[in-house]
């Protein structure tokens, strides 16, 4: 009943492979995607950690106390694992913390040195940023080993304290408990938004103009701003009921308790429209000429690798060297991973978000011009 020819089979693959020699470029995305996430995660999620930032409140200012500066100053100097700063009061200090400018502070307590003196454990302060739990880790783990008994450095201690150097490094989270899924709710948040962006601002425009849809404004008073913003209006529209659905789920599932109460909820929301806004924006400018529907789909992942994971979603950006950093701070996830995971995880106020809130939105304005830019020459 079924007969096979070789040279009918040979006949309908060469047909298919004549449909993509004619779309080479479609092929450029399947040979880089598999490059691109080998560089990008490879460097994004595997990197030491580097220039993350450290307050240091002497309290004590003996002799010990200096030992643990010199040992600070030389994991910055050698390893760049941290960056030091003084501050003069721990509550001082601490605030820089919940602000963002610090990853941990370290306290070193009156009457540091009598207590190394007298061959007691003297205890050193350190309190971490725990909503960054990699961070947290890193720099607990190196302190500790750092003023452990055996540290390599032990012999560079004053002689009335190196005969009995017991630091004791006790770490203390300034956000209490935080388990990693809540870690991971800016980033699931942002990844949904991207979602619909590619989806509204990509493909369905695409394939509204493969149907010709779009040949329908030839014969309207529209400009191109009138096309773009109502296009935006209705992704934007889909976005936030998204964004929303997305954030109501994930303080359920993670148990996030809202710090800020309403006013950390309404922040929260204007962080998802800014991000939502600037993302499809983004693949208006992307898909404004593009007239062949497999173009967004080829593109969907490599714009994931490049938008979502050099973030700070899954891992710290100082662990990025410097080229990845340029492509993070290009794209408005990094900002708003980062207003998401303050505001949701420590409740900050609108000062401390406003930065990122300015960076978001300058790129929204950004692709909003490109995008009406193009779309005029396309119609």
């Amino acid at each position: 009943m079924f007969q096979f020819k070789w040279s009918r089979m040979l006949a309908v693959a060469e047909r298919d492979l004549r449909r993509f020699r004619r779309n080479t470029t479609l092929m450029i995305p399947m040979a880089l995607m598999p490059i691109i996430y080998l560089v990008i995660l490879g460097k994004a999620m595997g990197g030491d950690l580097h220039d993350l930032r450290v307050a240091v409140v002497d309290e004590d200012r003996g002799p010990a106390a200096v030992v643990v500066h010199e040992r600070l100053l030389t994991l910055q100097q050698s390893r760049q694992l941290l960056r030091v700063s003084d501050e003069p009061s721990p509550a001082q200090a601490v605030e820089g913390l919940r602000q963002g400018a610090y990853k941990a502070v370290v306290i070193i307590p009156q009457q540091f040195s009598s207590a190394a003196e007298r061959g007691e454990r003297a205890p050193l302060g350190v309190i971490v940023d725990n909503t960054d739990n990699n961070s947290a880790n890193v720099i607990e783990s190196v302190l500790r080993g750092a003023f452990s008994t055996t540290a390599s450095g032990a012999a560079a201690l004053p002689l009335s304290v190196s005969s009995a150097p017991q630091i004791d490094v006790q770490r203390v989270d300034v956000y209490g408990h935080k388990e990693f899924m809540q870690y991971l709710v800016p980033g699931v948040i942002a990844l949904a938004l991207f979602f619909v962006a590619m989806l509204a601002g990509g493909i369905i425009l695409v394939d509204d103009r493969a149907k010709g849809v779009h040949e329908g404004y030839f014969v309207t008073p529209l400009t191109a701003l009138d096309i773009v913003g109502g296009l935006t209006l209705s992704a934007i529209t889909l976005a936030m009921v998204i964004g929303t659905i997305v954030l109501a789920s994930s303080i359920l599932i993670a148990r996030i308790p809202l710090i800020g109460g309403v006013t950390t909820l309404g922040l929260t929301m204007v962080t998802i429209l800014l991000l939502a806004l600037g993302l499809v924006l983004f693949m208006f400018t992307l898909m404004a000429r593009v007239s062949n529907p497999i173009t967004p789909r080829a593109l969907f992942g490599i714009l994931n690798v490049l938008t979502f994971f050099p973030s700070g979603a899954l891992y710290p950006t100082e662990s990025y060297p410097g080229w990845l950093n340029a492509i993070s701070a290009a794209f408005p996830m990094r900002y708003a991973v980062h207003s998401l995971r303050n505001l949701l995880l420590k409740g900050v106020g609108f000062q401390a978000v406003l930065p990122d809130f300015l960076a978001m939105a300058g790129f929204a304005l950004l692709m909003l011009v490109m995008a009406a830019t193009l779309f005029k020459r396309t119609l």
